[in-house]
């Protein structure tokens, strides 16, 4: 299976020739490197050059500094794998992460995302596994979820990687000022809105650099910064329930009852199932919602769940 891996880069030189080097070490040998430098003022775009002469699966898309989400559409449009996985400059993949990644997509074939546990290298250094109690966990369907409560359903961009046929879906995406750091949060979260099954697989299969540029392990949560992410996560779903109706106008008992099924799909752990509850009592009128209390079914669905 021919993939794709997508690494963006702004000022991270230092780090780069170590990540590409990761990829280039794969079991799986059937890939290209698409090399995103988003207008870097280091001496990144010298190292690219030689990246690029070194070795032909590597490709260089260099372009005007516009932000991460604009790298990753940059990298998108010149991406040809059937699945593209994504790398941040300053991390590196395990030499056989493709390889087990892959083989999820092969023999899961409604596998559409996957995301993946990972060790942290540099300052801090520790292992980093995931909320979910299996090495392998198929999370089901997640769009409804992710529209009414915003669900984080995902990790680190490093460890992300989904199917061109998902991708397709909603590539280009829009808003790339307001994604300059931290998209992985778009990717996650149109994942899920566009009707991807998403898996995890809790193992970890690549090193995250730890250090003080990090926008992920170091993300800034002053209550500034917190609120213009959270309106920014609240317009790119907005936008994406514009562009499914379904979402937009569902309500009431219809709503509640697609909620439950999609609760049902995969394996979900307590704390996703008990996040649809929520959303589920107001949307049932009263002569309705005592015998949905009395049935129980998503407390017997909870009680079923894994413990995380």
């Amino acid at each position: 299976m021919f993939v794709s891996v997508l690494i963006n880069n702004y000022n991270y030189a230092d780090y780069l020739e170590d990540a590409v080097a990761s990829v280039l070490r794969q079991s799986h040998g059937d890939f290209e490197i698409i090399l995103v430098d988003d207008g870097s003022t280091d001496h990144s775009r010298d190292l690219i050059g030689e990246l690029v002469r070194r070795d032909a699966r590597v490709v260089s898309c260099l372009k005007a500094n516009g932000g991460q989400l604009s790298a990753f559409n940059a990298g998108f449009a010149r991406a040809r794998g059937e699945v593209l996985f994504f790398l941040d400059a300053d991390d590196r993949y395990h030499p056989d992460y493709l390889e087990k990644a892959l083989a999820v997509y092969r023999e899961h074939t409604t596998c559409d995302f996957l995301f993946c546990a990972y060790e942290c290298f540099g300052s801090v250094n520790e292992p980093v596994l995931l909320d979910y109690p299996a090495s392998l966990t198929d999370l089901g369907y997640t769009g409804l979820l992710t529209y009414h409560r915003r669900t984080w359903i995902g990790a680190p961009t490093s460890t992300l990687s989904l199917r061109r046929s998902l991708a397709k879906r909603f590539f280009p995406i829009p808003f790339e000022e307001d994604w300059r750091i931290c998209a992985d949060e778009c990717l996650i979260l149109l994942a899920s809105l566009y009707h991807g099954r998403k898996f995890c697989l809790n193992e970890p299969c690549l090193g995250y650099r730890t250090h003080g540029g990090n926008h992920f392990f170091g993300r800034d949560r002053h209550r500034d910064a917190e609120l213009r992410r959270k309106l920014n996560a609240a317009r790119l779903v907005a936008r994406a329930g514009e562009d499914l109706g379904q979402y937009r106008y569902l309500g009431g008992t219809d709503l509640a009852r697609l909620l439950l099924q999609e609760a049902a799909t995969g394996n979900k752990n307590r704390r996703l199932l008990q996040a649809y509850a929520p959303v589920l009592e107001p949307l049932l009128p009263k002569p309705l919602l005592r015998p949905w209390r009395r049935h129980r079914k998503l407390r017997q669905l909870v009680q079923k769940a894994p413990l995380p």
